[in-house]
């Protein structure tokens, strides 16, 4: 199970953990528009498309790996020929529920902790690199909204 802590509440880096051993770290930075983290050795880029919705999972060398359909309640990744299924199953983006062909959960990405500064996520059957993708997919997506709220509410009258 991998775990995700903010390693320092106002900011915006976060410590990554899989059954309590430091995995990497990443953080989400201003903007939103995606982050970098290192995984055994290997470099990788998650990246955002801010119009769309839309996320990639890049290597090294810049190759796609894996990515999203735009993220909403029900999304999906692709990668390696194989479609994953997630469904939001509670309000405010929460938890996300990792679908099995057979459409029943397989899997969890569930954020906590005070003031939702951690995330957890249980994603058996996928490799290490596409796990952290869609945690990171899962606060970027947090992100992005919360960004989008205050927009929104700095041109409503009385705002």
């Amino acid at each position: 199970m991998l775990h995700a802590k903010r390693s320092n509440p106002p900011s915006q880096k976060y410590e990554l953990t899989e059954d309590g051993r430091a995995l990497t770290t990443f953080s989400l930075g201003r903007g939103g528009t995606g982050t970098r983290f290192t995984l055994h050795g290997v470099d990788h880029l998650v990246r955002s498309h801010r119009f769309s919705g839309v996320y990639e999972l890049l290597d090294a060398d810049g190759t796609v790996v894996a990515t999203t359909d735009r993220v909403r309640r029900s999304w999906s990744m692709t990668c390696s020929g194989r479609v994953v299924t997630f469904r939001r199953t509670a309000a405010a983006d929460r938890e996300y529920t990792m679908l099995g062909g057979d459409g029943e959960p397989v899997g969890t990405i569930r954020r906590t902790g005070h003031i939702r500064s951690e995330a957890t996520a249980d994603l058996p059957g996928l490799e290490p690199a596409l796990q952290v993708f869609v945690l990171v997919v899962v606060l970027l997506r947090r992100r992005r909204k919360r960004g989008a709220a205050g927009v929104r509410s700095a041109f409503l009258p009385g705002g």
